[in-house]
């Protein structure tokens, strides 16, 4: 060090005008804004820093040469080159000088330093030497790396927030709270704790400790003494920076965070629907922890994430609980509905099923129905109101006792109870459409025929003993329930000895982007070979064969029945 005076450092000389006055207005201002001065001759290489500067480049414990070398000593390897040309480019212009580098301390701290200067010329234009100053940014760069890293993790909640909007179940949850938030906030783990239903308390959730932790601590009831508890259950949110802030407040965390390897914490609430708290978000690290507002913000908006999934899920959850209790509530009082009286005549096997579709929400309006007129007559039915709910389900219902009253009191054919029962649609505001097929199976001494009018339904199925297979597709009258003037058409066909009759509705030969005639070309295979395996008996074989090939798995709910003529 020279030791010379700011005066002669900026290159200024004494200024007759202010004295001594304006040196000190000047070092009071350096001294305020913590700036040191420097110094650099270009042709001399002669370098010259006040004590401040000595300090910034490292060298308060260590001799400088008073050389550019000084430079080279203290500067980042990083950035000695930067620094370089920067000087290199003020002396070619004669111009200033601002650039930014790291220096590198004796105990091997780095540090920042923000040096700004000025080219002096003489009067031929030659630069004689730089003077400017130095300023300490190192604390400005570490805030700086912090707000950029807290950025950075706002900008992962993005990730965080499509991984959670695919988890479908409490432990996927979790699972993302755990892979994605540990990383995130550079926790030692974190967990959920949610309210439990069952029994008063919480149940916890995490997969960073062992299995033994895990299980004697699953259920916590409201009167332990921990952080996570207590934001569950009020609502509170809590950010502690070690076991000494934790214990006074919540002791039972001292045996707990001891087993868990915990020194810092928190745990802020997750809300439900209408904001009640439904639960708590927990964070573990295993080194003290200050928390600052910028973590707090992130691990609220990580909670308020993991909130909305818990939301989906519990919404999910209750919609399907719903909708399963509707759909027993349909199917048991549809399968009540469908009582039938199997024939007395031993000649003649009638087997009928009815299955639900594999959604909840479509049991509706299909049904079967078998019985015999005041007249002695057998009548088989098949049909199908429109919609797929209770209501279709009540509709159904009504058609089936209106036809049967109709069918019982008239002892009328098929096609003069269809038209009785469109009026009575009509006539009683019934308020449906549906699709029927009434059949009369009649026994006389030459054999036993089958009459029937189809109402806009699927055709009846007719197999014979060998096992041919064809559909009774005369063609089929306007379905019910819009115009009850509409014609209605009587059929007859012979039912041959070993012969089957199926019919069924449109659940079991109807899928969607297929064509129904595809359905109805595989129903009279499967059916032909149903009767050809020789399964006894014929008419149970059949529906029970045709129920396992659709599988379980039904788009919609079918009726299905069956008739065998067996040898008398």
């Amino acid at each position: 060090m020279s030791g010379r005076s700011p005066d002669e450092v900026t290159g200024a000389g004494p200024a007759p005008s202010v004295g001594d006055a304006g040196s000190a207005r000047l070092a009071v201002a350096l001294e305020a804004a913590q700036l040191g001065l420097w110094e650099w001759e270009p042709e001399s290489g002669s370098v010259v820093w006040d004590p401040r500067s000595t300090v910034m480049f490292g060298f308060g414990d260590r001799a400088a040469t008073g050389t550019v070398a000084d430079v080279d000593a203290s500067v980042d390897p990083r950035d000695r080159q930067r620094v370089h040309l920067a000087m290199q480019h003020a002396v070619a212009t004669a111009g200033s000088i601002e650039v930014e580098f790291r220096t590198r301390w004796s105990d091997g701290s780095e540090h920042w330093v923000h040096a700004r200067g000025q080219a002096l010329v003489d009067t031929d234009g030659r630069v004689v030497r730089l003077v400017g100053t130095n300023a300490d940014v190192t604390t400005a760069h570490a805030d700086a790396q912090v707000r950029a890293a807290d950025a950075a993790a706002m900008a992962g909640l993005v990730a965080v927030a499509t991984d959670l909007g695919e988890a479908h179940t409490e432990a996927e949850v979790l699972q993302v709270v755990t892979d994605r938030g540990t990383p995130l906030l550079g926790a030692q783990a974190m967990g959920l704790a949610l309210i439990d239903h069952d029994e008063p308390g919480v149940r916890t959730l995490a997969t960073a400790f062992d299995a033994e932790f895990l299980a004697d601590h699953a259920h916590l009831a409201p009167t332990v003494r921990l952080p996570l508890v207590d934001t569950a259950i009020t609502g509170r949110a809590h950010f502690l920076a070690d076991l000494a802030a934790t214990v006074p407040e919540f002791p039972d965390a001292a045996a707990v965070y001891s087993r868990t390897g915990t020194e810092a914490s928190a745990a802020v609430p997750l809300h439900g629907s209408g904001g009640s708290v439904v639960g708590a978000l927990s964070v573990a690290f295993a080194e003290p922890h200050r928390w600052r507002p910028a973590e707090r913000q992130l691990l609220e908006a990580f909670a308020a994430l993991t909130s909305q999934a818990l939301q989906r899920l519990s919404a999910r959850a209750a919609e399907s609980a719903a909708a399963a209790r509707a759909a027993r509530f349909t199917e048991t009082l549809q399968k009540t509905l469908l009582t039938w009286t199997p024939p007395d005549d031993g000649g003649l096997q009638v087997a009928v099923r009815y299955v639900p579709a594999a959604h909840h929400t479509r049991v509706g309006g299909d049904w079967y129905d078998v019985f015999t007129t005041a007249g002695g007559v057998l009548n088989v039915v098949i049909g199908d109101v429109t919609g797929h709910d209770q209501q279709a389900a009540a509709a159904m219902a009504q058609l089936r006792n209106l036809l049967r009253g109709i069918a019982h009191s008239t002892d009328a054919g098929p096609a003069a109870t269809l038209t009785a029962l469109d009026r009575a649609i009509a006539d009683l505001h019934v308020g449906v459409l549906a699709t029927v097929v009434v059949a009369q199976v009649r026994r006389d001494v030459t054999g036993v025929r089958l009459l029937w009018a189809n109402a806009g339904h699927p055709p009846p199925l007719l197999v014979d003993a060998p096992g041919a297979a064809r559909y009774l597709d005369a063609e089929s009258d306007l379905l019910l329930g819009l115009q009850p003037e509409t014609a209605r058409h009587e059929h007859e066909v012979d039912l041959p000895e070993g012969s089957t009759l199926v019919l069924c509705t449109d659940g079991l030969v109807e899928r969607r982007s297929v064509h129904l005639q595809r359905g109805l070309d595989w129903l009279a295979v499967a059916a032909s070979d149903l009767v050809r395996s020789g399964a006894l008996p014929v008419a149970d074989g059949v529906c029970d064969g045709l129920l396992e090939l659709v599988g379980e798995d039904l788009e919609d709910d079918v009726a299905l029945l069956a008739l065998h003529v067996a040898a008398p």
